[in-house]
């Protein structure tokens, strides 16, 4: 069966959908050399529209997963992207069709995400409606990809890309949003922490209704050890957390999720409350059994999507991150029925900020560290929580409500020195999250590289640039370049195979 590419915001420009799966074998390097210290794979994933759904809309985070793999070895580049085969997609596989419907699958507008519950049916009855198009992190030995709701974690082979199948600590894990519709039908966060010595990973799953947040702490051999927060504030949209030597630091902010809103209200699965204060929540790391700590702040109305790191210095914690103004979503606030959906940078902007508290007094403020709009943000992932000095982050242009992401910024956040490099001027192109690589396996933090990932959508070309962390403003000291358009992917992250 033919069909049309439908014309909406979340299918056009730099989401154009890459339908097809490619492999490319020594990739063609335009520019300088591949560092031959550099070993190992830089991982993407992101929602990918295959065909139109029952009710023909395209909810982005109901879309199927695809994974980006760009395997790097003694100089050479290999890159390959494979769909995620889950359930859901597998099922649709088979039959040659959309087969699933959503609560929130037929207005054909802003609201539609594809998180409301599956209007389940005789085909659809026991098959989980997860995409794993979120984000994707190595943990075990394996690539595991994730889409924070619908589903459990699925692991792929790190070389071939090949889905190897639902992780099997998944029936330890817990429910999000959605009732499980078959055994180990549970969720787990797109941006777990982990400990680079032990392999440990630090995850969650939240939902609507409480307990709004369960932490799971998964060891190498699938050991899980869960902790159900009966006392958590509200229904927030758990999406990011710092890691310190002793906490999780989970923050609850006033952006929340509840099925309601869609089939009471007719709203989109996301609410925003400013009126909700800011709470940060202090859960052990080591001892599931220890309280947690709720500090709730008089921080003014702001947003944290994506988490940079932490610090603790005696009795003060400092938490780092891109800080909205709001959350880069549309909501009934500023959109009515029937509207295109605004995505993401278009309707917010955000700054390199900090979040200050004096565990002493539980005092807290807010402050901004740059005038640059900022996003994205990354560390080296060695040092999760153990403190950390080195920061890197897409950065941009302030452009009317929002903001233009168009280079590549490393901070110093000692000092709060940094370097930029521009990367695209007004060119057609998406600059996407980065990564960083260590040029060694024990290099000090921050020694290494940067990999960025440039779509340059309206040449149908993509491109992967590396840059070295001693001096990012000399620009890109290799170009690897893809012949068709990159798909857009919103996060990933880099396994060494060292």
């Amino acid at each position: 069966m033919g069909y049309p590419l439908p014309q909406e915001a979340r299918l056009t420009g730099p989401f154009q959908p890459m339908r097809f799966e490619a492999t490319v074998d020594e990739c063609i390097v335009t520019h300088g050399e591949i560092p031959k210290d550099l070993a190992g794979g830089f991982y993407r994933t992101g929602p990918t529209w295959k065909r139109p759904t029952r009710q023909g809309t395209n909810g982005l985070l109901g879309m199927d997963g695809m994974v980006q793999g760009l395997v790097l070895e003694n100089g050479r580049a290999d890159f390959r992207n494979r769909w995620v085969r889950t359930p859901k997609y597998q099922l649709e596989e088979q039959h040659g069709r959309g087969m699933f419907e959503w609560t929130d699958g037929d207005w054909h507008d802003w609201r539609t995400y594809g998180y409301g519950d599956v209007k389940r049916d005789q085909y659809t009855c026991g098959v989980p409606q997860g995409t794993n198009n979120v984000n994707i992190f190595p943990f075990a030995g394996e690539m595991v990809a994730s889409g924070e709701q619908g589903g459990p974690p699925i692991a792929l082979d790190p070389i071939t890309l090949e889905t190897k199948g639902i992780v099997n600590w998944s029936p330890k894990l817990s429910p999000g949003i959605h009732a499980p519709t078959a055994f180990g039908d549970n969720s787990f966060t797109a941006h777990p922490k982990w400990d680079h010595e032990t392999g440990v990973l630090y995850g969650w799953a939240y939902r609507d209704t409480a307990p709004y947040v369960t932490v799971h702490v998964v060891h190498p051999d699938g050991a899980v050890e869960s902790r159900e927060l009966w006392d958590a504030p509200y229904n927030t949209v758990a999406h990011d957390i710092w890691l310190t030597p002793e906490w999780m630091v989970m923050p609850f902010q006033p952006m929340l999720i509840d099925k309601k809103r869609i089939t009471e209200r007719e709203l989109s699965v996301f609410g925003w409350d400013p009126e909700l204060p800011i709470v940060i929540a202090l859960i052990p790391r080591h001892d599931p059994a220890a309280p947690v700590r709720y500090i709730t702040t008089d921080i003014e109305p702001q947003y944290i999507m994506h988490t940079l790191s932490a610090n603790v210095s005696g009795n003060i914690l400092t938490l780092d991150g891109p800080i909205f103004n709001r959350p880069p979503f549309p909501f009934e606030q500023d959109f009515a029925a029937g509207d295109d959906v605004a995505l993401f940078f278009s309707i917010a902007k955000s700054a390199l900020g900090r979040w200050t508290i004096d565990l002493n007094t539980g005092q807290a403020k807010s402050e901004q560290l740059s005038d640059r709009p900022s996003e994205l943000p990354k560390v080296d992932e060695r040092f999760y929580g153990k403190g950390y000095r080195w920061g890197y982050q897409v950065g941009g242009v302030v452009k009317k409500g929002g903001m233009k992401m168009n280079s590549l910024v490393v901070t110093d956040m000692q000092t709060l020195s940094d370097q930029e490099f521009q990367i695209r001027s007004d060119e057609p192109a998406a600059v996407l999250e980065g990564t960083f690589a260590p040029r060694h396996k024990d290099s000090p933090e921050g020694d290494g590289y940067i990999i960025v990932p440039v779509s340059w959508w309206a040449e149908k070309r993509g491109e992967f640039q590396i840059f070295d962390t001693h001096d990012i403003t000399q620009g890109p000291i290799c170009k690897i370049e893809l012949p068709f358009m990159m798909g857009w992917t919103p996060h990933g992250h880099w396994m060494d195979f060292r």
